[in-house]
């Protein structure tokens, strides 16, 4: 996974500005006030990427922690984040802290990106490990539903100014393999062509709650994306939020 986002860090943005990561921010502070008895003060985002949702925290006034396993992710996030910004180059499913934080995300269907389940059950033994009492765990997935019906087996064409990309999608069992060609604009007639390929696997809800569960999290809600009511049958992004208790 190393190299995973070798070339794609440096067009992630560009091929993301769908993404309305203001929304997903005022989202977190939402569930943060429901689901907290204080303000939180401390955060980390795992797979924190080149940046973005943990910049825009620590605009709002946020003690910040960033963690990604890429470091050219982290080289672009370093460009975004203020300097008080901690980036630690640590993958998501091992990863080690100096002490306890208050709120530990993982978005934009990350965790399905964590293929073996063993990796994923000691992500959320660690989660729970580095939360002070009374913290929220807060994370999403691309739904089963979505990775089924909507994305496998599917092809999507998607171009900007500078980028066209191809999105090609295969499913093999549990799993659904992207292979994804972009062509970056080099000049004024010229591109310059990239090849990844990335999987996710497909995580029904029960099976990431029972894994909550023995990770030590008695508390736990799930709930749509960007609401407060439960999944429907075709919600494509599922959010879990998991708290700490005493």
């Amino acid at each position: 996974m190393s190299s995973m986002y070798s070339e794609f860090a440096f067009v992630y943005d560009a091929l993301t500005d769908d993404v309305n990561y203001i929304d997903t921010v005022d989202y977190l502070e939402k569930i943060f006030d429901k689901y907290m008895d204080y303000k939180p003060k401390l955060m980390l985002e795992l797979a924190c990427g080149t940046g973005t949702v943990t910049s825009i925290l620590a605009d709002k006034g946020y003690d910040m922690i960033g963690a990604d396993l890429s470091e050219d992710m982290l080289n672009v996030a370093r460009e975004k984040c203020s300097p008080s910004v901690l980036l630690l180059n640590q993958d998501m499913t091992d990863f080690e802290l100096y002490g306890t934080v208050d709120v530990i995300l993982c978005l934009l269907d990350s965790v399905n990106y964590v293929t073996d389940k063993k990796k994923l059950q000691k992500m959320f033994n660690l989660a729970h490990n580095y939360l002070e009492y009374g913290g929220l765990f807060v994370f999403d997935i691309n739904s089963a539903y979505k990775l089924k019906n909507i994305i496998a087996e599917n092809t999507f064409i998607r171009e900007t100014e500078d980028i066209y990309s191809v999105w090609e999608n295969e499913q093999n069992g549990e799993f659904v393999k992207f292979c994804l060609n972009f062509f970056v604009k080099d000049g004024d007639e010229k591109y310059e062509r990239f090849y990844e390929e990335h999987k996710e696997r497909i995580y029904e809800i029960d099976e990431v709650l029972s894994m909550l569960k023995k990770a030590g999290f008695e508390y736990i809600k799930v709930l749509g994306e960007n609401s407060f009511n439960q999944p429907s049958e075709k919600e494509e992004r599922v959010y879990f939020i998991a708290k700490r208790e005493a």
